[in-house]
This record gives C-alpha cells, sequence and structure tokens, in this order.
C-alpha cells in the first residue's frame, strides 16, 4: 500500500494485486519521488528473514492502519477490477511468472486449490489471491481497471493542485492481454464460476459488478 507525498501531504495508494497498481506505482514516483511502504517482490530475502509476509505494497488495509495512523493520510484510492478477469491474471502471473502454479494445472485447480489453503495460508501468492475489498479502505476513492488507468491522472492533479508529468500511464506487469478476449483463452467451467462468485462475493456487490458479464478492460 505505497505512501506518496504532495508537498506535506501524505496520499495512500491501496494497490490491489493484478489491478495495475505497478503501472499507478511508477506514476506516482515519477510524477511525486520516492513511495513509501513498497517493496516490489522479496525474492532477495529468504521466507525465515522476512517480517513481512507478503510485497509490502500487498498489505491488507486493516493491517495497513495498525502501523500507520489514519489521521496521517490525507486522501486515498484504489484501482479494482472484475473478479474474473482478475482471477484469470493472477493464475496466469502464478503458473507463468512465480511458478507456484504447476504447468499443467486449470484455473478450476487454481481456484479449487486456494479454497482449501486460504484459511491455512491466507497471504499465499503473494495475496493475489485474497479479496479486493480488504486493501481498500472505507473512504477510498475508487476506479475501475476497465475504465483505463488514465482516468487516475484528473484525481492526482486535484490532490496536487496542479497538472503536470506524462497524460498517460505506462502499462507494466502485464502477464494477461485484458479484456474479454482474456477470458475467451481461459475456460471457466459453471462450477468454477460458481465458486469464484462466492469467494468474491463481496467484492461483487461492493464495486457493482455481474459475475456472468466480465467487461472489457483493454481501454
Amino acid at each position: 500500500m505505497p505512501l506518496f507525498r504532495i508537498g506535506k501531504d501524505l496520499h495512500y495508494f491501496a494497490h490491489v494485486p493484478k489491478c495495475g497498481g505497478t503501472s499507478v506505482e511508477a506514476y506516482l514516483a515519477e510524477r511525486f519521488g520516492p513511495l513509501g511502504f513498497l517493496h516490489p517482490g522479496h525474492q532477495d530475502l529468504p521466507e525465515h528473514a522476512r517480517w513481512w509476509r507478503t510485497s509490502a505494497q500487498h498489505v491488507p488495509a486493516e493491517a495497513f492502519f495498525t502501523l500507520i495512523p489514519k489521521p496521517w493520510i490525507v486522501s486515498s484510492f484504489a484501482v479494482v477490477r472484475h473478479p474474473v478477469s482478475r482471477l484469470i491474471s493472477a493464475f496466469a502471473f502464478s503458473r507463468n511468472v512465480q511458478k507456484l502454479a504447476p504447468a499443467g494445472w486449470t484455473i478450476g485447480d487454481y481456484v479449487a486449490h486456494w479454497v482449501h489453503l486460504r484459511h491455512r495460508e491466507p497471504f499465499a501468492f503473494d495475496g493475489h489471491l485474497s479479496t479486493q475489498s480488504s486493501f481498500v479502505p472505507p473512504e477510498a476513492r475508487v476506479f475501475r481497471l476497465e475504465d483505463g488507468l488514465d482516468a487516475i491522472i484528473p484525481h492526482v492533479d486535484a490532490l496536487a493542485g496542479e497538472a503536470s508529468g506524462r497524460r498517460t500511464m505506462l502499462r507494466l506487469n502485464v502477464t494477461v492481454p485484458d479484456g474479454s478476449a482474456q477470458a475467451d483463452a481461459v475456460e471457466i467451467t459453471p462450477q468454477t464460476l460458481a465458486l469464484i462468485g462466492e469467494l468474491y462475493a463481496e467484492d461483487l456487490d461492493r464495486f457493482g459488478y455481474d459475475l456472468g458479464r466480465v467487461p472489457d478492460a483493454s481501454r
């Protein structure tokens, strides 16, 4: 959950994994300087030597605010996406990049594994399968990835009181092309879809997504 500073004010970007967070962090750092509470990856330290369970920016909001007093934070915002397309992206990243999911697994295997793992190891897969709601504070301004990351820039301009820097965000850390085409590339059975609906019911309701209608996030 990176912190960025505008003048003397601290602002909070609630980084929801697999929702374009790396692109947003790069933009904020380019515009405002180094970010706080950011550690991209933890492969450089063995597990027994880490004080964190996930990358620092993947900390749940509740845990974050036990460390950082809420009055210190002037504003917060987050980017969310349809739970199905987010899960497809997480699956591709786990299998193809992290090598944490076996190459022969289907997305159904991945989801079923998470069902059995989540209570015992809630921070597995670097937090990529945690609910989006667990990262987003109630007061945060919420943007949808489907509307494009450039929609964030006017909001940041308003926080800064000026418009500077690039007028577009670079697409970084993309493991699966976004949009409806990616859903077609991964076969999701009705049983798996129903399971996704149960696991991410809070996200579907809070952020206004329809389980059976995955929007185009390619814009």
